[in-house]
């Protein structure tokens, strides 16, 4: 027991980020020595590519220095060149950006460096670099290079042309049949040498675009279906082996870890109205095939995102389609029987198309708005806080919302797996998904597996475990963090998180909750927060539209 609960302990190092669909920046709330930091990391399209990074400095310190630089998990401090300046922005006290170089695609990380007065502080935040998107080239710029691409052609035919001609004719020597003769020789070498060239040189390009399209990154799909028993619904999702192929070893599903106690968070999603949605943690039947219980959930057709975590430190969201069939038995009161893990949850909201309906059953939940106040169910209400109630894209926020009791009261927020909150925000036509934590959208495990990584000087892939046992190994982790109890749980989920000092003091009850987020594109969005409150997990839901 006390060997596996050492493993426990070892395998939270290798937590990883929050996955995503259509957002691909990173965001980062913690601390930087004594300073409370935000930042937002937008990683390039295409790799190699460069990356933009905002850091703000809320407290906007004086005479402060801003470093950053990226961090390979394979190649570690030793393959990392110098940290490149951040530059402050005139007129926004306390606000730094830059841009920084992404080479090769895989599991990395920034490392932000702050210098003042002579201390360094440092930290580092993961990022997922995988090229997701193949550039065309401008036709104005296409047509400027194929002209001076006949130019040069012409050129060097030219020049072997002379080479074996006029430039071997002596001065004065008249010009004959054998010298016009080696002229077209000339000519004809010159060009088949050139043809030669410009094919090789069209193959190689050719084979460069076709191993970059190779490993564009595409999101991992699966099939899903439900099958009904005398025990409820059994939720089923298989992954297709053949989308395992990319990325070689850190697409390997055996290497999956545990992320904030889970090996699988899963959401499903009424597509549409987006007025159903559900939190669940599957469990592994074997390296393709999961499975977990699931309510009597309306009809329609749902969006499933699935986010796992590799050894790798790399993490990405399996997409899925599921569809319910009408089968006409489906009423509200029927849900309270239900009886779901203690940490899954489902809830039902106004759909978008309707936010106002003229009835309302007493179990759906009417989405709130940016500063208003909002009633959820078990009697509890929450406030999107918000000085202005208008979010720009690509803007960093933090979305904060503080919770109350029945009573009116700020309610005592508890830990639910291991954070203060979780949230999660889609677009309406389901182009943007993300998965968010008061720390951002990754995992402080993350961040200390990278730490220690970088510390022990490996390098490479080396030194990984065995396939064919690491899979056990974890589904042992997880038993055994199913038999401990909440506070056991969460006190060590949550061993190296400071609350008080990140927040202040006015935040030491947990009332409120914050998600550093910046949208990445205008349109309508609906974001979920998940808290947990007297033992029992409060959801609410919230419309905004992005500008």
């Amino acid at each position: 027991m006390k060997k596996s609960l050492h493993l426990v302990i070892l395998l939270f190092c290798y937590l990883v980020n929050s996955s995503h669909v259509g957002s691909p920046g990173v965001t980062y709330e913690g601390m930087l020595g004594n300073y409370r930091v935000l930042a937002n990391i937008n990683p390039p399209d295409v790799i190699p590519g460069t990356a933009t990074l905002t850091i703000i400095l809320p407290e906007s310190p004086n005479q402060v220095k801003i470093e950053a630089r990226p961090i390979y998990w394979s190649a570690g401090l030793k393959g990392t060149p110098k940290a490149d300046p951040m530059l402050p922005v005139a007129g926004e006290m306390g606000r730094f950006e830059g841009e920084l170089w992404f080479m090769e695609p895989g599991t990395s990380s920034v490392q932000i460096i702050l210098e003042q007065n002579g201390e360094v502080f440092e930290t580092i935040i993961p990022v997922m670099a995988m090229p997701t998107a193949q550039r065309d080239m401008p036709q104005e710029l296409g047509l400027i290079l194929a002209g001076l691409g006949i130019f040069l052609v012409i050129l060097m035919v030219t020049i072997i042309s002379s080479a074996m001609s006029e430039s071997i004719r002596e001065p004065g020597e008249i010009r004959n049949k054998s010298t016009v003769r080696r002229n077209q020789v000339g000519i004809a070498l010159g060009s088949i040498c050139m043809f030669l060239i410009l094919w090789a040189g069209k193959n190689w390009w050719d084979a460069e675009a076709e191993t970059y399209s190779r490993y564009l990154f595409q999101p991992i799909s699966a099939s899903v279906q439900i099958e009904t028993n005398s025990g409820g619904h059994l939720l089923k999702l298989s992954i297709d082996p053949k989308d395992l192929n990319q990325g070689r070893i850190t697409r390997k599903l055996s290497y999956m870890v545990p992320d904030h106690g889970k090996l699988m968070h899963m959401f499903l999603i009424r597509k549409g109205d987006l007025d159903v949605f559900a939190h669940l943690h599957p469990q592994r039947i074997d390296t393709l095939n999961y499975s977990v219980s699931i309510p009597d959930l309306p009809a329609g057709d749902y969006h499933v995102f699935a986010d796992i975590t590799r050894y790798t430190g790399f993490s990405e969201t399996i997409v899925a389609d599921l569809q319910i069939p009408d089968q006409g038995t489906f009423s509200f009161a029927s849900q309270k029987e239900f009886i779901l893990g203690r940490d899954d949850t489902y809830t039902f909201s106004t759909p978008v198309s309707d936010p106002k309906p003229l009835r309302l059953d007493e179990a759906i939940m009417i989405c709130g708005k940016p500063g208003i106040k909002t009633d959820l169910p078990g009697g509890y209400s929450a406030i999107w806080e918000t000085e202005t109630g208008k979010f720009d894209a690509g803007k960093l926020y933090t979305l904060d919302f503080t919770l109350f009791d029945s009573s009116g009261e700020p309610a005592v927020l508890e830990p639910y797996l291991g954070m203060m909150g979780h949230a999660v925000v889609l677009k309406h036509d389901g182009s943007v998904y993300i998965h968010l934590h008061p720390t951002g959208n990754y995992s402080m495990g993350s961040q200390q597996m990278l730490k220690e990584r970088f510390a022990s000087g490996k390098v490479g892939f080396n030194n990984l475990p065995s396939g064919l046992s690491f899979p056990d190994s974890i589904d042992n982790v997880i038993r055994i963090l199913d038999q401990l109890s909440d506070e056991e749980r969460d006190e060590l989920l949550m061993a190296d998180m400071d609350h008080q000092r990140l927040y202040g003091e006015e935040h030491e009850e947990h009332s409120m909750v914050s998600f550093p987020y910046a949208f990445p594109e205008s349109g309508k969005y609906r974001v979920w927060i998940q808290v947990k409150i007297n033992g029992k997990i409060v959801n609410g839901a919230f419309d905004v539209e992005v500008g």
